[in-house]
């Protein structure tokens, strides 16, 4: 009986060691402007953290107001080389007002037509160098039929022959699972921020939250989920303005140095400080008592993140991706804080 009972310690003891074995990851980062010109800042990152995958914002597709059809708009400019050892992941975003009045012949259609756009645009790029193809699309509960319908029809076009097709998921279609569906995709890749509510009133950062990320993935959201699931995590901050307890808007050139000056602005929370006295700064016209509130995933924080993310483990070697590639937001990380959030993840 003893023996017996060492015999099955033994292999609960190599049950869980074989569990933490150590993984494959691919390294990947988000560019999300329309031109693609990395700086030295930028083009350094890629090569000192020996990244594989560039997720290229390629092109959106929105509601034409003139003509009420889908169109593409703001697609990607490649200006700068990119490494010949990155794959370059081409990432379509839809805007959810294109599902509106939309039926099954139309959005067939306009599966064809962003594939033939992206083939078009991608032309000269091997096809080996883009072994994927992304959708980002935020989509509702009443919108997830529509919007599955032209996922399988993409699946179905050229441009995805030979490469994976990955769909973005937010925290909350992972939560809700029943509620919001499974996309027909190879793969998913969960954007492990936004998290909070950015136009809600309060000292709170919507970026990046502890509390409410355990909410969304506890206890095993992530590692049960029933697609495999890429992981994005952030590296960007903004300034949120707000007045008279309304949302305003996001002051993109309002970091933390504008917020230090304590002639025009006072420290009022964790993340809120109120502006003092009628002003223009850097081009945007402030009130007294306008509250700016400022959300930032500084290295430790998101390293707090990725350890409770990484804890949920599918049987899967995912590619963990940094959003986004931005020499401003890049200084403020060293290559080997940046490194130690991939290898949580090993």
């Amino acid at each position: 009986m003893r023996h017996t009972w060492y015999l099955f310690s033994l292999c609960l003891l190599l049950t869980a060691c074989r569990s933490q074995e150590p993984r494959q990851i691919t390294k990947g980062f988000y560019y999300w402007k329309q031109r693609y010109t990395a700086d030295s800042t930028e083009q350094h990152t890629l090569s000192a953290l020996h990244v594989q995958r560039l997720y290229l914002r390629a092109f959106d597709v929105r509601m034409d107001p003139a003509t009420q059809q889908p169109v593409p708009v703001a697609p990607v400019d490649i200006r700068s080389k990119i490494p010949d050892s990155t794959r370059i992941v081409p990432v379509v975003f839809l805007m959810n007002d294109i599902w509106r009045n939309t039926d099954s012949i139309a959005v067939t259609q306009l599966a064809h037509r962003v594939s033939q756009l992206l083939l078009d645009r991608y032309s000269s790029i091997p096809a080996h160098h883009i072994p994927e193809i992304q959708i980002d699309c935020d989509w509702t509960r009443q919108q997830k039929e529509i919007y599955f319908a032209f996922l399988r029809a993409f699946r179905q076009t050229n441009a995805c022959q030979g490469r994976q097709l990955s769909a973005t998921i937010r925290m909350h279609q992972v939560k809700y699972l029943s509620a919001n569906g499974i996309p027909p995709v190879d793969k998913g890749l969960l954007m492990c921020y936004n998290m909070g509510d950015l136009r809600k009133w309060g000292d709170h950062n919507s970026i990046l939250n502890m509390k409410e990320l355990k909410a969304y993935i506890a206890p095993d959201h992530i590692q049960e989920y029933p697609l495999p699931l890429d992981l994005a995590l952030p590296l960007f901050e903004w300034s949120v303005l707000f007045s008279k307890f309304a949302y305003t808007g996001i002051l993109r050139s309002m970091g933390d140095k504008e917020l230090a000056d304590s002639k025009l602005f006072t420290p009022t929370g964790a993340y809120t400080f109120t502006c003092r006295k009628d002003t223009i700064l850097n081009g945007y016209p402030l009130r007294e008592g306008d509250v700016i509130r400022r959300e930032t995933t500084g290295p430790a924080l998101l390293k707090q993140a990725a350890q409770l993310i990484a804890r949920q483990r599918q049987q899967y070697e995912p590619t963990i991706i940094f959003y986004h590639l931005d020499s401003l937001t890049l200084s403020k990380y060293t290559i080997d804080e940046l490194e130690d959030i991939y290898h949580l993840f090993r």
